[in-house]
């Protein structure tokens, strides 16, 4: 325990500090109430994004062998020249009890097959579902980014609110407790002290007033 005087002034002190503690560890506790609350949801929506993406892959990469194997390397290295299409994201800061968490807002989505630059009928259908498929895993990581890096800003944020509500409630708190038991204790100790030494003299002058009566006969 730090040396405190043991005075009513810190006495006072100390118990405006443990409310304030106490009310600092509530809010945090509310703090991290609503972060964990925003952790599951987006997690559940993680999940989900990432078994899209995940079979949108599988699906993208057994689209581009077979269009390998049948129309040849050549060939969709030349339709993939003419059908590149350029990625253009906004990102939007969101703060979210103190945890500032970007998100991406973009206008990407799959195309048709007449937007991507060349004529349907000059490609076969395997090369056209193989961009296809690719536009569409493309799509996904756009919506799937944005949800990892806010779970990643969320958990980081909940571990520090956290070390800190512990902070309050296992060391600050219980110190300040100690500290005001200590103060208080001290305090009745010289108050019943102050109250035996009154007595003492109390009774010392009243012992003294019969002598005092009789010298003066």
């Amino acid at each position: 325990m730090e040396q405190v005087s043991p005075t009513r002034t810190e006495l006072l002190t100390r118990r405006a500090q443990i409310n304030l503690a106490e009310q600092g560890a509530e809010m945090l506790r509310s703090k991290r109430e609503v972060l964990v609350r925003e952790f599951l949801k987006e997690l559940k929506n993680f999940s989900l994004k990432r078994e899209q993406i995940r079979s949108a892959v599988v699906e993208a990469v057994q689209s581009l062998l077979t269009a390998i194997a049948i129309d040849g390397t050549e060939t969709l290295s030349s339709v993939a020249s003419v059908t590149r299409q350029p990625v253009t994201v906004e990102l939007k800061k969101q703060n979210i009890w103190g945890a500032s968490v970007i998100n991406v807002i973009s206008d990407y989505s799959v195309r048709s097959s007449e937007s991507r630059g060349y004529t349907p009928y000059t490609v076969s259908a395997r090369i056209d579902e193989t961009a296809e498929r690719f536009e569409q895993v493309v799509e996904h990581a756009i919506h799937v980014a944005p949800i990892e890096h806010k779970l990643s800003v969320l958990a980081e944020h909940i571990r520090k609110t956290s070390r800190r509500v512990n902070a309050l409630e296992q060391r600050l708190i219980p110190s300040l407790r100690e500290q005001i038991n200590f103060i208080r204790n001290t305090l009745d100790q010289r108050e019943r002290e102050d109250t035996f030494r009154l007595k003492r003299l109390k009774q010392k002058k009243t012992r003294a007033e019969p002598n005092d009566r009789s010298s003066t006969i």
